[in-house]
């Protein structure tokens, strides 16, 4: 018992030393195990992955870089600042947008109305006004980015997604993943449209209805063009074009008959055959694609339809 106090106090003065010394180091795990958190690593210490946890864990993941669509959302997940928040959200039929971004390949027009071309979806554009045309409700807006066309132009209302306030308030991350979303659509509507009418192009009926869709299209426009001209004109070529006109009514009833015949042989082929023709839903493209869309979608809460 003698020795008891002394071999004590060397135990104790030991032990404190040791604690104190290792306490940087533990102290991040203890932390991190109350927090339910990974555990750090210190700085210097290397960690050596066994191989089966390298298998585990994949290839792909260990040496490949992430996909951009996933890159994207990654990066737009990491502004905590909901676009709400700032002002910026789907703007209502009745209401003025501030900016916008094409939803698929859509056609845009001139001043006068008149075709200029189109853009793929993912396009950002900021908006001046809207205007009310034969084509309905229409907004002036300027493309934004490399490789679009320069100047005002018509966008159809209906043709993009329109939002209020500015995209200027969203992070650079947040608007590549919209910008990515959206192309992604139009990239999934126009093979879409392929696999359908790959499909389609099987029937007997689909060449002649498709003709017969054309001419009667084509006749209804030039219909409408003569009644803008008959509205500009003085009383003598007004009646000339009345005539015309009048014309122009008897043969549509003709197109139009011709048009739902051929289309009802079409449809009838259609429904008959519809186990064989492709769908666009089995498709490994669109199938991708849509994934990519999904993951993108969890990073723009408010921004994508």
């Amino acid at each position: 018992m003698k020795f008891f106090w002394m071999i004590f106090l060397v135990a104790f003065v030991v032990g404190s030393v040791v604690i104190y010394s290792a306490a940087p180091v533990v102290a991040p795990w203890v932390v991190a195990y109350f927090r339910g958190e990974e555990e750090p690593v210190p700085e210097g210490v290397a960690v050596v992955a066994s191989a089966q946890d390298g298998e585990a864990r994949g290839a792909s993941e260990v040496s490949a870089p992430a996909r951009p669509a996933v890159a994207a959302q990654r990066a737009a997940e990491a502004d905590d600042v909901s676009p709400a928040l700032e002002g910026v959200y789907l703007a209502r039929a009745n209401e003025q947008p501030g900016w916008g971004v094409t939803s698929h390949r859509v056609s845009y027009y001139k001043a006068d109305g008149s075709y200029a071309g189109t853009v793929e979806g993912g396009v950002l554009f900021d908006c001046a006004r809207t205007i009310t045309s034969s084509k309905g409700a229409m907004v002036e807006c300027r493309f934004l980015g490399e490789g679009v066309p320069e100047g005002l132009f018509l966008v159809g209302r209906k043709d993009a997604q329109f939002f209020t306030a500015s995209h200027e308030r969203l992070s650079k991350a947040r608007i590549r993943a919209l910008k990515d979303y959206y192309a992604l659509n139009g990239k999934i509507e126009a093979r879409r449209a392929e696999v359908l009418e790959s499909g389609a192009a099987r029937s007997p009926h689909f060449a002649a209805a498709r003709a017969a869709h054309e001419a009667y299209q084509k006749h209804i426009q030039e219909a409408r063009r003569l009644e803008q001209m008959r509205d500009r004109l003085a009383d003598g070529e007004r009646m000339r074009l009345e005539d015309q006109l009048r014309e122009l009514k008897l043969k549509e009833v003709v197109l139009k008959k011709t048009f739902e015949e051929a289309q009802e042989k079409y449809t009838a082929w259609k429904k008959a055959h519809a186990d064989e023709l492709p769908k666009p839903e089995d498709d490994a493209d669109i199938k991708r694609w849509a994934q990519e869309k999904r993951q993108l979608a969890a990073a723009l809460p408010g921004l994508a339809y």
